[in-house]
């Protein structure tokens, strides 16, 4: 594994072995200076097969994968972008209570998701609606936009509504859109990973 560093560069290297790797603050120099890993953070499973996978050991602040191609969004899914953290929800009509008394709310022009900012554990920010078939995510150009984050792209990523599925893609952004693992991830050679506030190239020989 090796860091990269926010201008681009190489930085240190994590040297890994086949079969299972234990990544966090307790398992290597590189890790242990990054206060957003938890000391068991992740585990790096290594397969001759050139196809290799990453768990979640339960962390606290999760594992991001960067985005190669257009993958399906599910509800709940948490994505980063530059420094954001952000939430997808669906939005859908709401259901009577069990007694059958409607719960009243605006009335809603025709909003089908919503992308959250997440501050902190259980603590969100501004929420975005979303109405229309693409809506586009950037600093200064999208529909959503995050103005005083120099690590989102003019133009950052897009969501799109396909035969009542949501997908998100990266738009050639500089610093790429991650998804965060909800569980474990398939990875090839040379997949980017995001653990705290590091990024590292996976690269197996």
């Amino acid at each position: 594994m090796t860091l990269i560093r926010p201008d681009g560069s190489e930085g240190g290297v994590h040297t890994l072995k086949e079969g299972v790797n234990k990544l966090g603050r307790s398992h290597g120099e590189i890790f242990e200076s990054d206060g957003y890993l938890s000391p068991d953070h992740a585990e790096l499973i290594i397969n001759s097969s050139g196809m290799h996978r990453v768990n979640d050991c339960d962390s606290l602040n999760g594992v991001f994968v960067r985005m190669t191609e257009e993958e399906e969004l599910k509800p709940g899914q948490i994505i980063r972008i530059g420094q954001e953290l952000l939430r997808f929800d669906l939005v859908s009509a709401p259901a009577p209570v069990a007694d059958g008394t409607e719960v009243m709310g605006s009335p809603n022009p025709g909003y089908w998701g919503c992308i959250t900012v997440i501050i902190g554990d259980n603590v969100t920010g501004a929420a975005f609606p979303l109405l229309g078939d693409s809506i586009t995510m950037g600093r200064e150009h999208g529909d959503i936009n995050f103005p005083d984050d120099g690590y989102v792209s003019g133009m950052h990523a897009r969501l799109v509504t396909r035969n009542n599925r949501v997908y998100l893609s990266d738009m050639g952004s500089s610093n790429g859109t991650f998804m965060k693992v909800a569980e474990g991830r398939d990875l090839p050679n040379n997949s980017y990973v995001l653990l705290g506030q590091q990024l590292f190239r996976l690269t197996v020989s």
